[in-house]
């Protein structure tokens, strides 16, 4: 027992689980890229007309924006669930460092998957559009809901919660 006012060292953990907060973002980051891909490949894509060396959407009037936009949503949550169990896998000991890390690296895969996700096939239609070559083509859709970047981080979020509190008894 220690006498009255005696410090008893307390093991640090804080490198370790702040370099474990850290990894998990980097890794969810990682995933924003090919998670645009599959988004650019399963999305509804727009219609472009260049005519005159300018491009119109064709399409400006249908769905095809508001679909692009539910399969971001509906991709990225299914993202965001996959993350969170395997940081809850790997890493549940490192308490609130993967859970930040699955916010922050989440929202940011997210923005990554949105940027990637357009970029998708737009070099061959700026080139048409710069070189006059009049006709109808294809476009990617530009994901028009800002709001839908938190919906990887919340995903992720919903799945390591819904874990932590079904093995309560692994936090005693």
């Amino acid at each position: 027992m220690l006498p009255f006012g005696a410090w008893a060292p307390v093991p640090s953990r804080w490198r370790e689980d702040t370099l474990t907060g850290l990894l998990t973002a980097a890794v969810v980051v990682l995933l924003g890229a090919p998670t645009g891909l599959l988004w650019s490949a399963l999305a509804p894509h727009a219609r472009v007309v260049v005519a005159g060396g300018e491009g119109f959407i064709a399409d400006a009037q249908t769905e095809v924006f508001i679909a692009g936009d539910g399969w971001f949503v509906g991709i990225t949550l299914l993202a965001g669930i996959l993350t969170g169990v395997l940081g809850w896998l790997a890493a549940r000991g490192s308490g609130p460092f993967v859970v930040v890390g699955l916010a922050v690296g989440g929202a940011l895969a997210a923005l990554v998957a949105s940027r990637v996700g357009l970029r998708v096939g737009q070099d061959a239609l700026l080139a048409a559009v710069r070189g006059g070559a009049d006709g109808d083509y294809v476009g990617n859709v530009a994901l028009q809901a800002k709001a839908a970047i938190v919906v990887w981080p919340l995903g992720a979020m919903a799945a390591f919660t819904t874990l932590v509190a079904s093995r309560v008894d692994e936090l005693r």
